[in-house]
């Protein structure tokens, strides 16, 4: 795999003429928010300590990851757009890092900026809302890092393949007919990171789900279920939820009210 520690292009949302709901629903300056344009392979490093940025996935997809001293690589969790991605470091001398899996576009609203708006000029209790937000975002990360380490710890290998691809049919699929249909910009080798297996055994379990009949691969980047219910019978455990849409305007409305005030009093 080649590491590239570099980010493509990064522009200011007002600048990137960005039509996109969510930019639209936070306006504010430029140092609150703005845009980074990531190539597959790109990483963001993301900084020790406290959550101090937030990223929300316009288009693409990405990962949390973190690296061994070996080299080796652990994906700890996936985003697809919509999703809102709080990156805290592992460790003080454990990196961290998001990974693009394509062609990716993200949203960085910077939270100390705001924060020190909101120190010098509100009273304490005008960020409760934002703080309240922000949590119940870290709260479902931390949710589904812990389902996660379920899968990992106690499922078997066909268990976890299984319900990866019932995790992304829900995340990234789009009906065809009965069937759901999923295109997937990740290699063998990020899936087997992401799962805690090899390529090659990913490779075993997908022919055997092939031929199974439960899940048919016409190309290495898509596959479709023709009755995600018959393989979600097979196993022991549901597929995760993830964040409704609902809970994701909610917390953009929050940072709106709040980023409108910081943006009213510099102009």
């Amino acid at each position: 795999m080649t590491h590239v520690s570099t980010v493509t292009g990064h522009t200011g949302c007002d600048d990137a003429g960005c039509q996109h709901r969510v930019c639209r629903s936070i306006s504010g300056p430029k140092p609150l928010k703005r845009h980074k344009v990531l190539r597959r392979g790109d990483r963001l490093e993301l900084e020790h300590g406290s959550c101090r940025k937030v990223w929300i996935l316009l288009n693409g997809m990405t990962a949390m990851c973190v690296g061994l001293a070996d080299g080796r690589r652990q994906i700890l969790g996936l985003d697809v757009p919509g999703g809102i991605i709080c990156g805290m470091s592992t460790g003080q001398h454990s990196g961290a890092w998001i990974e693009a899996f394509c062609d990716t576009v993200l949203c960085e609203l910077e939270l100390q900026v705001a924060a020190q708006f909101q120190a010098d000029n509100a009273a304490p209790s005008d960020g409760m809302e934002v703080i309240a937000n922000l949590f119940s975002v870290i709260h479902q990360r931390l949710e589904r890092y812990s389902s996660h380490l379920v899968t990992l710890g106690r499922l078997d290998s066909t268990e976890r393949v299984t319900l990866f691809l019932l995790d992304m049919a829900i995340r990234l699929g789009r009906p065809c007919g009965q069937a759901v249909f999923v295109e997937l910009p990740m290699t063998r080798e990020d899936i087997a990171d992401y799962l805690g297996l090899n390529t090659e055994t990913i490779s075993r379990i997908f022919t055997r789900l092939k031929k199974s009949k439960l899940v048919q691969f016409p190309s290495r980047s898509s596959f479709s279920i023709p009755e995600p219910e018959r393989l979600e019978r097979r196993l022991p455990l549901p597929v995760p939820h993830h964040m409704s849409l609902d809970q994701l305007e909610t917390f953009l409305s929050t940072l709106h009210g709040h980023a409108a005030s910081f943006d009213g009093v510099r102009q």
